[in-house]
């Protein structure tokens, strides 16, 4: 196909997937599994695993899991961190999911961290006013997550992975709805794929900044991609990036895990 293909294409003709989902870290995979038995097709610029964020993610996994807890105090417990920049309703919802989407990782073989007996061990962490923090390993949640979700998708038949394209624009029908993606191949080839539905799952964009704690290739895509096809976009000046990172001249910078912090300790620089 043609380079001089726009960002923005009219689709039509038959549909390739049912549901196209963009991106394969913690969302996308664990989206495509929760579709099951509805087909869906995952798009991956890199082996499944191996460009994700999500694999990177150190601390744990935050819920209301401790029997003196509550989703409620979760809640305002986020609220009150964020100083006023937290929508208490979304904050309210996002806390009430935790619990079970714990519970489906733990169904999905996430091998959680246990006290002696049995039950999860929950860290504190930051604003948080109780321990609700499940980890592995210390503070290799990310990658147990991603390995653990990885394999359920590579057993899933519902599941179709395509590895090695990246989505470079959306497809939109002639009512202006999303009907697909624009891919482009490590060759830079291009082509499309159409969907009846067509989710994005591509990160955030801390690889803009000259020094990011994510990966590099978290560029805000996603949001531009959308922003084209004329979506409404909101809260652009929330970037994720961690606040501890090490100043060694690493792009992306290492980092001290929050579960140092969560635990007593105290970080000091070279000037003490």
């Amino acid at each position: 196909m043609s380079a001089s293909i726009p960002q923005t294409l009219t689709a039509s003709g038959p549909v390739d997937d049912d549901v196209l989902i963009v991106g394969a870290g913690l969302a996308g995979l664990f989206l495509a599994l929760q579709l099951a038995p509805r087909p869906c097709t995952v798009i991956s610029p890199a082996p499944l695993g191996q460009a994700a964020s999500s694999a990177w993610a150190q601390g744990g996994l935050a819920a209301a899991m401790h029997p003196l807890d509550s989703p409620e105090q979760h809640a305002a417990d986020t609220v009150a961190a964020g100083a006023g920049l937290v929508d208490p309703i979304i904050a309210r919802l996002i806390a009430e999911e935790g619990p079970a989407r714990v519970r489906d990782l733990v169904a999905l073989g996430v091998p959680f961290d246990r006290t002696p007996d049995g039950a999860l061990a929950l860290s504190l962490e930051a604003a948080h006013s109780h321990p609700r923090v499940a980890r592995v390993a210390g503070d290799l949640a990310g990658k147990a997550i991603m390995d653990a979700l990885v394999s359920a998708v590579a057993a899933a038949p519902h599941i179709t992975v395509i590895e090695g394209v990246r989505a470079t624009g959306l497809m939109q029908d002639a009512n202006l709805q999303v009907a697909g993606v624009i891919l482009r191949d490590v060759s830079g080839t291009l082509s499309t794929r159409t969907a009846r539905e067509t989710v994005l799952c591509t990160g955030g964009s801390g690889g803009l900044f000259q020094v990011t704690t994510n990966p590099p290739e978290a560029r805000g895509d996603a949001v531009a991609m959308a922003w084209e096809a004329g979506a409404l976009i909101a809260d652009l000046e929330f970037v994720q990036f961690h606040p501890t990172a090490i100043d060694i001249g690493r792009d992306p910078a290492p980092l001290a895990t929050e579960a140092l912090r969560g635990e007593g300790a105290t970080l000091h620089n070279r000037d003490g």
